[in-house]
């Protein structure tokens, strides 16, 4: 993120659980965009797993599609 910071970009998009969780485990993520899809999962791995701390997130927006799929905006709060 350091090297991307002095070449002048100012956000960059990360994807995976394990990416994501590192990243906010680093204070690294200002913002996410959070996509439901319509179907229940018998079993998994959680998505953001593995962090004993909370993150606090202020809803934006949301977008529904005709497919059923829903985008939600969020800010961290910090």
């Amino acid at each position: 993120m350091a090297m991307l910071h002095s070449e002048g970009a100012k956000r960059a998009y990360v994807n995976g659980g394990a990416v994501i969780r590192s990243f906010l485990k680093r204070d690294l993520i200002s913002d996410m965009v959070i996509t439901t899809i319509p179907i229940l999962l018998g079993a998994g791995l959680p998505l953001f797993g593995g962090d004993p701390r909370d993150v606090a997130l202020k809803h934006l927006r949301s977008q529904a599609f005709p497919s059923g799929l829903v985008q939600s905006y969020y800010e961290v709060i910090r």
